[in-house]
């Protein structure tokens, strides 16, 4: 259980941001009146301030299903997260009497702050796992999972707080060594979000090391078997988080009759997935894409979240932070490199979230007082604030 500090500190900071957003002026965007009726109390106010960008999708999917192509990129687990809660507390939902789809955008605050709050428990228990003789690392690191500079996304409509909790308790069973509990949890974590794939990293590695010294006879026995067999099992559940939405797609829009209309050409694809097609048709994502003169500003508001990303994975392979927080670090350097080269830059600081091994680093450096910590935990703080103004303002970035 961690210790009592750490709740108190969420707490001071979700109330610190949800002032914020009740502050925030009218927005830029209407956007989300298409979606939300005109609010009549402060918590409808709330609401609708906290439904942005791409929680307007998330919202509206979880209320009548996907409907349109391009919903689909929108994480097919959260949404369904969002349906559970929202028929877990149909009961007080149906008191509350909130207008649709208040009601849903309700369920997806609650289950995102519980999420972000369950999974700041989670990364305390990794890093006593991780780092058993340092006492305050744990705690350091869990404070900073609480600022972390996903801000006001960890506590709206969207799905980097529930990647967290399920990706921080994956590799929670990695460590202790439930191999293929841990796939269970990325598979659901795969699931909410793509980049959860790069999780399977991890098992890959491991499959690759072991597999090895078996082929050359270094290790031999139904021990090792069973190792490659536990890993191989975890590795393809990993996939199969990702997969899975995208064979439901499949059988909606391709088979014949399906009543769809003119099948689409992601249909004919050698890996037909919906996801990957409406990612380049509708948000032109792509390698080298995004670098355009124009983007130049969100490279830049990107910058520290990469530095830091990189740096910490350096230090992870190199530093001598041990075997288990180098194969942790796979994932981190990899959706970097991706953020950099393919996806919209500026959303690594809330992707960020979602990574272990930059907290640690980050940790380590306040423990040992070093000066460049300062640096980090300024620029999170106040990237935090901004970014929650502008949000709940509907202005870019998000």
């Amino acid at each position: 259980m961690p210790p009592s500090i750490i709740p108190k500190a969420f707490l001071s900071w979700k109330l610190l941001l949800l002032a914020i957003t009740l502050l925030t002026p009218a927005p830029y965007d209407t956007s989300t009146s298409l979606v939300l009726p005109a609010p009549k109390t402060l918590l409808q106010t709330l609401l609708q301030k906290l439904t942005r960008w791409d929680a307007i999708y998330f919202v509206k999917a979880a209320q009548r299903d996907y409907v349109n192509e391009q919903e689909w990129v929108f994480g097919y687990g959260f949404v369904k997260a969002i349906c559970g809660v929202h028929w877990a507390l149909s009961p007080a939902l149906k008191y509350m009497d909130l207008p649709q789809p208040y009601d849903y955008a309700l369920s997806a605050v609650l289950l995102a702050n519980l999420a972000h709050a369950l999974s700041t428990a989670v990364l305390y228990a990794i890093t006593r796992e991780v780092f058993p003789l340092n006492g305050k690392l744990p705690i350091v690191a869990a404070h900073l999972h609480v600022i972390s500079p996903a801000g006001l996304f960890l506590s709206a409509p969207y799905s980097e707080s529930l990647f967290a909790l399920l990706s921080f308790s994956g590799l929670y069973c990695y460590v202790r060594g439930y191999i293929i509990v841990s796939g269970a949890w990325m598979f659901l974590a795969s699931m909410v979000r793509s980049n959860g794939l790069l999780n399977g990293a991890v098992f890959l590695h491991d499959f690759w090391r072991i597999g090895w010294r078996f082929v050359v006879g270094v290790e031999r026995g139904w021990r090792v078997v069973g190792s490659l067999a536990g890993l191989g099992v975890g590795g393809l559940l990993v996939g199969a988080g990702l997969a899975l939405p995208q064979w439901l797609a499949y059988g909606r829009y391709c088979p014949a009759g399906s009543g769809a209309g003119e099948l689409r050409s992601w249909c004919n694809n050698t890996v037909p997935s919906i996801y990957f097609f409406v990612q380049e048709q509708y948000w032109n994502v792509g390698v080298f894409r995004y670098w355009t003169i124009p983007n130049i500003p969100l490279f830049l508001l990107a910058t520290p979240a990469l530095i830091v990303l990189i740096c910490s994975g350096i230090w992870a392979i190199y530093g001598g932070a041990g075997p288990v927080v180098r194969k942790l670090a796979i994932p981190q350097i990899l959706l970097a490199l991706l953020a950099l080269l393919t996806y919209h830059v500026q959303i690594i600081t809330r992707l960020s979230s979602g990574c272990v091994v930059w907290y640690w680093w980050v940790a380590c450096m306040i423990c040992a007082d070093d000066a460049r910590a300062k640096w980090v935990v300024r620029w999170m703080i106040f990237y935090a604030l901004i970014q929650g103004t502008l949000f709940a303002g509907f202005l870019p970035p998000a």
